[in-house]
């Protein structure tokens, strides 16, 4: 029988796939000259607790790992610069979304994002947001392709020079 897939809240034994996964697809970033994740963002530390929170989810393929996700209510000061639109219900926000660099273009994360939007939608919340670096044409084009709208422009303190511009998305329910 195949293995489905199925998107669960990460636990323990989790952790250092995850780990791994972000050291890869910071390495594969930063080889077309994306520098958005560094050693401080995001790390073990970070991941431990998003898990004790229970805002931190992977993808699953039997027992291989492909993907991760945070999903919770923070925002970075700097999104204020943006220009939001009101929502009934507090947003969603998706942070350190990563697909394993060997199965993208797999359609795992347009699954991961599916699930992130009914997980908003079925918690109640009136939007979900996010942001992704402005050189990472792939990414902006990945969620305008799937009905997000560009809210602004933000730069993000403590990003490397010439890497900080960040666009900013959001999709109603």
């Amino acid at each position: 029988m195949m293995a489905v897939e199925q998107i669960e809240r990460a636990t323990e034994e989790d952790l250092p796939v995850i780990g791994d996964m972000f050291s890869e697809c910071k390495e594969y970033l930063e080889s077309r000259g994306i520098l958005q994740w560094d050693e401080k963002y995001p790390n073990r530390e970070y991941f431990e607790n998003a898990m004790q929170g229970e805002e931190l989810f992977v993808l699953k393929k039997g027992e291989d790992t492909f993907g991760v996700m945070v999903l919770d209510e923070w925002q970075a000061s700097e999104w204020e610069n943006a220009d939001w639109t009101g929502t009934n219900g507090k947003p969603l926000i998706l942070h350190s979304f990563c697909v394993d660099p060997s199965a993208q273009g797999g359609g795992y994360g347009s699954k991961m994002l599916q699930f992130a939007e009914e997980f908003a939608k079925g918690h109640g919340y009136g939007a979900l947001r996010l942001d992704t670096y402005s050189g990472n044409e792939g990414a902006v084009r990945f969620y305008e392709k799937r009905g997000y709208k560009i809210t602004g422009k933000v730069m993000m303190n403590g990003k490397p020079e010439g890497h900080e511009l960040y666009v900013c998305f959001e999709k109603l329910f």
